[in-house]
């Protein structure tokens, strides 16, 4: 998993920023040493809760992580971008949603080669808006090409409310919205996200209709 690759290459970094002696620093290549030293305050934080993890692995464990590394490493760096987005896409969904596709993961994979060679097939048929779309999760994946509109840039500080907010409402809700997304021009969107996000979640369904009959 692309996950597991990205956290071994950090718990090697991690070494370097939790180790108190030059010795155990130098264990590891320049190039690592030099990347470790220049993380951000947060991204250490998190390495140094990884370092006892490295260091508790075993020989047979570090071979595989070699080995996963050099697979990582052998990617191109669009490959490498592609898979990034998805893990982080996926350490965001909610717990329920990672459930749903475990789920469809496994169905997915119980289905014969031909079946599964189909639903590629028609997966990589959709454009590139719609495989970003998918990576919001099952609930907002579908939904996604009605909403790109209002979804598509939104600024950092609101995108984690917006998305909690649209997982909430009901298809029919999320449909309304949609069409008001399609009715609003670009430079009324941010009010319309702001409008919803504003209203009680209770009361979201029931706005966004009166809202579309105005």
């Amino acid at each position: 998993m692309c996950s597991d690759v990205l956290r071994a290459r950090w718990w090697v970094l991690a070494l370097a920023l939790a180790s108190a002696t030059a010795a155990a620093a130098q264990s590891l290549p320049p190039r690592l040493l030099e990347k470790a030293r220049t993380l951000p305050a947060p991204t250490e934080a998190d390495l140094k809760r990884h370092a006892e993890v490295l260091a508790a692995m075993t020989p047979a464990q570090r071979a595989a992580f070699d080995t996963r590394v050099a697979k990582w490493d052998a990617q191109v760096p669009a490959a490498q971008r592609e898979s990034r987005e998805a893990w982080q896409a996926w350490q965001a969904l909610p717990e329920a949603e990672r459930h749903r596709l475990r789920a469809a993961a496994a169905a997915f994979s119980a289905l014969q080669p031909d079946q599964q060679q189909t639903l590629r097939a028609q997966y990589e048929a959709l454009d590139g808006s719609e495989h970003r779309g998918w990576l919001l999760g099952p609930t907002l994946g579908a939904d996604y090409p009605k909403l790109h509109a209002l979804v598509a840039q939104v600024p950092p500080g609101q995108r984690e409310a917006l998305l909690e907010a649209l997982r909430a409402l009901s298809p029919e809700a999320r449909a309304d919205l949609s069409v008001l997304a399609q009715r609003t021009p670009p430079q009324g969107r941010d009010a319309l996200r702001t409008e919803l996000l504003a209203q009680p979640a209770a009361r979201r369904d029931a706005w966004l209709r009166e809202r579309l009959r105005r």
